[in-house]
């Protein structure tokens, strides 16, 4: 309640902070505005080309099935599916690591502010996530609507997404408060933060499906996938707005089992628990060494 009323008494601030951070991304560069949906496609053509063209990951015979049932029977393979599953999960994934690249250096980049004893600091993290997070919500307009156009999908779970979409930013900014209160008094977590978010990225299940590599017996590490929130994060966008109900399922000892609409809650409030709790250790452990901050940059 204390951040929310910071945001209402420094809405002005705020407002100019989003302003400022959007222009400095693409300020001096010759196309502008158009990077941040170049940035994603350029991405996610690359992952498309290593992944499925050269690495030939491809959808099992379920998925195949499934797929011809819920489309009618007309032309739909795996592959073209596994492309807006790839998709669905790397909008949000690369708004994550930018967010918590650039929220790293928040405090000592901005310095001269931070040593104004009435200048509220815990505004610049949220800043920088307002400004990622258009971004992400036009981006993830042209997705579902090419995707509805050459798929004819459309989730029955569509209405979770402003939800998960809250979560997402409660998540991303619990660490990003983390992240950048770390660095003010260790620098080298400036150095360990883009090591360890690519390291992160392949431990999430978003260039494969995680119900896939369940089937292979011999993975004995699918447990990392219960342990790690980015997981519960991508389940829950691709299903808010890519899959139907018929394709909502798990293996369990090899056999595929739908998963309910329960299930699907189980796994919103998992992520909302992890969501929350993040979000509270972070604001507090940044208000506690707020005052410090000065001092040490």
């Amino acid at each position: 309640m204390d951040l929310l009323k910071q945001c209402l008494r420094f809405r002005e601030m705020l407002s100019a902070f989003v302003r400022r951070e959007l222009r400095q991304r693409y300020v001096g560069s010759l196309l502008g505005w158009p990077w941040p949906f170049l940035q994603p496609m350029i991405m996610m053509a690359v992952y498309y080309v290593v992944f499925v063209n050269l690495m030939g990951i491809k959808m099992d015979n379920t998925w195949s099935s499934l797929l011809q049932t819920v489309n009618g029977g007309r032309a739909f393979d795996g592959d073209s599916f596994y492309v807006v599953l790839l998709c669905c999960g790397l909008l949000p994934w690369l708004a994550t690591a930018e967010f918590l690249m650039r929220s790293v250096n928040t405090i000592p980049e901005n310095g001269n502010l931070v040593k104004k004893v009435a200048f509220p600091a815990e505004l610049l993290s949220i800043s920088v996530l307002i400004a990622y997070f258009i971004n992400l919500l036009v981006l993830v307009t042209v997705f579902c609507t090419v995707t509805f156009t050459f798929t004819g999908f459309v989730s029955p779970l569509i209405w979770m997404f402003p939800i998960v979409l809250i979560l997402h930013a409660a998540f991303l900014l619990g660490l990003g408060y983390l992240l950048s209160t770390a660095n003010v008094f260790v620098r080298d977590v400036g150095q360990l933060a883009p090591l360890a978010i690519n390291l992160w990225f392949f431990l999430t299940p978003i260039v494969y499906v995680k119900e896939i590599l369940a089937q292979n017996k011999e993975l004995t590490w699918i447990w990392i996938f219960d342990w790690n929130p980015m997981t519960y994060m991508v389940d829950l966008y691709r299903y808010a707005l890519v899959y139907p109900e018929e394709l909502r399922y798990t293996i369990v000892d090899g056999v595929p089992v739908k998963l309910e609409l329960a299930d699907v809650m189980l796994r919103l409030g998992i992520f909302a628990a992890i969501a929350l709790g993040t979000l509270v250790l972070g604001y507090r452990t940044f208000m506690a060494k707020k005052h410090r901050f000065a001092d040490e940059i």
